[in-house]
């Protein structure tokens, strides 16, 4: 399936007449802030622990598996959510929903798992940086979302302090035909990605972001436990091996389950463009994670490019208040 095929779909006509609800008031946008931030840092964390167990255990398996421990959380937290009288908020469209569903619960999950498997760290840390820029390009031109002149800056500074960490890093970058096939599949995750956050823009106007991404989870989790069913009984012991049980566990309820609406929550509030940034976060957390956690001293240049990322979400945020 080629990720870019439901685009059409985006622009589609509003399915009523009643009002959009209307913006989140300003001075709530710094709640959206954290929840990205707190999202960016379970991401990063979440790298190197599904490199380390897809070396372990089966990738599919595991990515079954924890989206089923990812489905139990947002159950609850969907339940929370409704129990707030914040579930519904309106009629929606049931195929940019399918179309949704679709893109971030299968494909995106299909395609990383695929090319985390089959290129090195660094590639996957370089193309996944591109998600920011595909979001506010392919934002600009399906859903019309204008960005101010002092936005764009913003978001070309975080990405070229991205950048700066990961060619800088230790991790190995490479473009060898070797790793050909596991960088077009992480670049298809990425434009997937984009593309999905822009597809649920709308959607969060009228249901909870905590509600969408457990209804998403809801339908796309078992097509992927069947898929893996066939060797699913095999690979159990390999599964409840201590450390790959706990890795399985925090991807499932934290990286893949409270990430996700957390993620929502930020989209909702900011826009696809102003969210997608903060992925940008996710290879800073890598580095400082491997400095505190692992006594991998980072370089003065990467030290740089993580000041650079700080420094346009800032200057992004001025955007917002300009606005």
């Amino acid at each position: 399936m080629n990720a870019t095929q439901p685009l059409s779909l985006i622009a589609e006509e509003p399915i009523s007449n009643k009002p959009p609800v209307q913006e989140p008031v300003v001075h709530r946008r710094w709640l959206a802030d954290v929840c990205l931030l707190a999202t960016a840092t379970m991401w990063g964390v979440n790298i190197p622990i599904v490199k380390y167990s897809v070396g372990e255990v089966d990738a599919f398996v595991f990515n079954a598996v924890r989206l089923v421990f990812a489905t139990i959380a947002l159950g609850i937290f969907a339940w929370f959510e409704a129990r707030r009288g914040q579930s519904i908020r309106g009629p929606f469209s049931k195929s940019r929903f399918a179309v949704f569903a679709i893109l971030t619960g299968l494909v995106y999950m299909w395609m990383f798992m695929f090319g985390v498997t089959r290129t090195t760290a660094g590639n996957v840390a370089l193309l996944l940086s591109s998600m920011p820029m595909w979001t506010a390009v392919l934002s600009y031109f399906f859903i019309q979302e204008r960005l101010g002149r002092i936005t764009w800056i913003g978001l070309a500074i975080t990405l070229s302090g991205t950048l700066t960490i990961v060619f800088m890093g230790k991790e190995k970058i490479s473009f060898s035909s070797a790793y050909l096939m596991g960088n077009l599949f992480m670049m298809c995750a990425a434009l997937t990605w984009a593309t999905g956050t822009i597809v649920s823009r709308k959607l969060l106007f009228s249901i909870g972001p905590m509600t969408l991404a457990f209804w998403s989870a809801l339908v796309t989790t078992p097509v992927h436990v069947l898929s893996v069913s066939y060797k699913l009984i095999d690979t159990l012991p390999e599964l409840m091996v201590p450390r790959i049980l706990l890795a399985t566990i925090y991807s499932g309820l934290f990286s893949t389950g409270l990430a996700y609406a957390l993620w929502h929550v930020g989209v909702r509030q900011l826009g696809g463009s102003h969210a997608a940034v903060y992925q940008n976060f996710v290879t800073l957390v890598a580095v400082l994670g491997g400095w505190f956690f692992l006594g991998e001293q980072p370089l003065t240049t990467q030290l740089i490019g993580g000041g650079l990322i700080i420094a346009g979400v800032l200057v992004m945020r001025q955007g917002r208040k300009a606005k």
